[in-house]
């Protein structure tokens, strides 16, 4: 059956000599895997150009609920991302969601809700003018109560923390050590309760940047087995260092 919808590409592959096999999140249909046939040609009307990481498609599609591969009939740019493409801290970020995201969907799973704020998400990121430093943060934070762990409460008390392990702020310290503390805890708690356009008014020093950077990566291994390593990180942590 033909389908039109958005989708929002997260990887691709080289298929064969010209075609590639592209992994979508589409607002309609989940996430779906494309054999993009000629992608690499320079003739198709549907180039590889287009299937970079993180870009916003309009899509036409065909669909069979019990296949692995699906196969597309056009592709065009919803909205030109200018940049993301040209600036090294968000195009870092982006590759760093779409990995996060990748890596968090199970395939044909639709989630419209989950989409609309993704999109928004990729929007606010290329018309960002200060703040980035913060997006990648509040973005994980975010994203994850439509994982089903998004942190709960607020910190009460002069021993109050966030334990990762409850996804929630308690005001004494558990028995672990999985959890944030101390100026990360009042910064992570900011981040809470921030949004995508207020990014620019927060000030978190570099140092707890990256003890939240780390905790949020803890937070999310805890909460979804299998995670695994995350291999955009490290340049995530160069570009921002």
């Amino acid at each position: 059956m033909l389908h039109k919808t958005r989708g929002i590409v997260l990887h691709q592959i080289r298929y064969s000599e010209s075609s590639l096999i592209v992994k979508i999140f589409t607002r309609d249909l989940g996430l779906q895997s494309y054999l993009v046939k000629g992608a690499r040609s320079k003739r198709s009307s549907m180039r590889s150009s287009l299937f970079q990481p993180m870009t916003l498609l309009d899509l036409v599609v065909y669909h069979r609920e019990k296949n692995d591969l699906q196969h597309m009939r056009e592709a065009a740019l919803a909205e030109p991302f200018h940049s993301i493409a040209s600036d090294l801290r968000r195009s870092s970020i982006a590759l760093f969601l779409a990995e996060i995201i990748t890596k968090t969907l199970k395939e044909g799973e639709a989630n419209e809700d989950m989409f609309d704020f993704l999109a928004s998400s990729l929007h606010y990121l290329d018309i960002q003018s200060g703040g980035l430093e913060n997006f990648h943060l509040y973005f994980l934070i975010q994203y994850s109560r439509f994982l089903g762990f998004n942190p709960q409460g607020k910190p009460q008390g002069s021993n109050a923390c966030f334990d990762l392990r409850e996804g929630k702020f308690v005001s004494e310290q558990p028995a672990h050590s999985d959890r944030i503390e101390g100026e990360p805890g009042k910064s992570f708690y900011m981040l809470t309760m921030a949004s995508a356009g207020g990014l620019d008014k927060l000030t978190i020093p570099k140092s707890i940047r990256d003890k939240l950077l780390n905790a949020l990566i803890m937070y999310y291994q805890i909460h979804l087995s299998g995670l695994g390593t995350i291999k955009s990180l490290d340049v995530l942590r160069e570009v921002f260092r």
